[in-house]
């Protein structure tokens, strides 16, 4: 896998920064994978009980659910994977190749928006933050989903190292 490389630190442009972190960040995390077999991705090796690929599909739900659904509107099919607690479990019959595309799908979504949209559109649908119903901006949403996708990437990193010692990749 091709690494994104963090975007420069003379770049001043506010969507090219997030768009530009939220790429690094989900390669890094498709990265810390790659080299992992069927059974490591899809064991835990930690308390919560959290896997490498599940944590691929969650990260797809989590973009799904922030770009796709509240931010656009759209009113996308949430059967798969289905609860907030299924978007985590990785069924044995569940192709890992299936997982990564809905991963990428997702990305792409979130790129295509990116190129266009204003950061200070709002969102579609209220998200419940404090206490109020709010129509969270663009930027805000793009901010979540960096900040989400990094602490994940140090999660996978973590998990890596347990299950067979590869650091740094």
């Amino acid at each position: 896998m091709v690494e994104t490389p963090e975007p420069p630190p003379t770049l001043a442009d506010p969507r090219a920064l997030l768009l530009g972190y939220l790429d690094h960040n989900a390669t890094a995390v498709l990265r810390k994978l790659d080299g992992l077999s069927e059974r490591d991705l899809r064991r835990s090796v930690l308390p919560s009980g959290w896997t490498p690929l599940g944590m691929v599909k969650h990260l797809a739900c989590t973009e799904r659910f922030w770009i796709r659904y509240l931010f656009a509107g759209e009113d996308v099919d949430f059967s798969w994977p289905g609860t907030a607690e299924q978007e985590w479990f990785v069924a044995p019959e569940e192709p890992s190749a299936d997982i990564t595309a809905f991963f990428l799908a997702e990305r792409e979504n979130c790129a295509r928006l990116g190129a266009s949209t204003p950061l200070d559109a709002r969102a579609a649908r209220t998200t419940r933050r404090g206490g109020a119903e709010e129509h969270p901006t663009f930027a805000w949403i793009l901010c979540h989903l960096v900040q989400s996708f990094a602490r994940h990437a140090g999660h996978v990193d973590v998990g890596r190292e347990l299950i067979d010692g590869v650091t740094g990749r």
